[in-house]
């Protein structure tokens, strides 16, 4: 899609910034957020309802939301059971390793594993987003990082790079726990060995666990080829550059509409605006959008609501519900505030202005 400004305000800025004295630092720091927004992604295809399996979108935000539920705040680096989604059982989690600038590592619960109840078996690995700080510290990098898949002799473009707060979590050990890509495959590895051998994988999460997902999603393809998997995730920020977007692309379960990435995305969620294409990070290229924000004149602009899982999962059934495929209604949302959701409008996302 094209830029959220008009070119005419785009062109200002620079000029604009240089008339700012440096001692202001809110307003600098105001025109670096409007210039980068000025470069946004141009290559997104927009999916409709049509284009969903709604079954399996419902399915996958639900398991993505039981992630959070699985956190338990008192003892962080192990996972709470959480009741399962229909006709499946939970069967296993997996840890990760934060790091504020890649030191004072901690483990916590990262994800969860659900197991469809009846063969052929459909196992479901859901990531989960940010919750604590040390989440948070790493969800705002903005440092490339190249990308090594778990089959190492697997070869990767040179110039592919995804950025690293994601690519740490997922790939790094505190010296004690295995890293989450080696836990996550040996859990795979133990599933096929086993009488309930996976089918389908499902594979999913939301705001910094869409980007998790899709990096898991890309190492399936890459160590695990053999296994069919798909993916949807929701409000994710962008994970890679281009050259990643590109090879993700050729991977076999992209090119079939069954099994490719679908990204779920409100327009009004500033998250998934991050990091930016001018720090050269691009989105994966198919998207559905919801639209929804808080029912207030700064509603637009609000950062939490607008992101919660809680209000996509509310929009999302409402639009798969819908025989127009979009939600437009109020509904209450955390202690009666009150949330609106409309037609979605492309022009609308990451647009900074009203």
């Amino acid at each position: 899609m094209p830029s959220p400004f008009p070119s005419a305000i785009c062109r200002l800025l620079p000029a604009l910034k240089q008339t700012i004295s440096f001692t202001n630092q809110i307003g600098l720091l105001y025109i670096a957020i409007l210039m980068k927004a000025c470069v946004m992604d141009n290559t997104i295809t927009y999916l409709t309802t049509a284009d969903l399996d709604s079954t399996r979108a419902i399915l996958l935000a639900q398991a993505s939301s039981l992630t959070y539920d699985a956190f338990d705040k008192q003892n962080p680096a192990e996972c709470l059971e959480v009741s399962p989604p229909d006709g499946y059982d939970f069967v296993d989690y997996w840890t990760g390793v934060d790091a504020i600038f890649n030191k004072y590592k901690t483990v916590e619960c990262y994800g969860v594993v659900f197991r469809s109840q009846q063969s052929p078996y459909t196992y479901i690995f859901a990531f989960r987003g940010t919750y604590s700080t040390e989440d948070l510290i790493d969800t705002f990098g903005v440092n490339h990082t190249t990308f090594v898949p778990y089959q190492e002799d697997v070869v990767v473009p040179s110039k592919l790079r995804v950025e690293s707060g994601f690519y740490h979590i997922y790939s790094n050990s505190d010296g004690n726990t295995p890293s989450m890509q080696n836990q996550v495959f040996a859990l795979v590895d133990k599933y096929q060995a086993s009488e309930k051998p996976i089918d389908t994988l499902y594979i999913t999460g939301h705001s910094l666990g869409s980007t998790l997902s899709t990096l898991f999603t890309l190492d399936m393809a890459l160590s695990r080829p053999d296994i069919k998997s798909a993916s949807y995730n929701y409000a994710s920020p962008r994970v890679g550059n281009q050259a990643f977007v590109e090879f993700y692309q050729q991977q076999a379960p992209q090119q079939n509409p069954e099994t490719r990435t679908i990204r779920i995305q409100n327009v009004y969620d500033k998250v998934p605006c991050d990091p930016f294409k001018y720090e050269g990070y691009q989105h994966l290229p198919y998207a559905y959008l919801v639209s929804f924000s808080r029912d207030n004149l700064m509603g637009k602009f609000e950062v939490i609501d607008n992101h919660h899982y809680k209000n996509y999962k509310t929009v999302l059934n409402c639009a798969l519900e819908s025989e127009s495929g979009f939600c437009e209604r109020t509904f209450d949302y955390d202690q009666d505030k009150t949330m609106k959701s409309v037609k979605p409008d492309p022009s609308q996302v990451c647009r900074y202005w009203l």
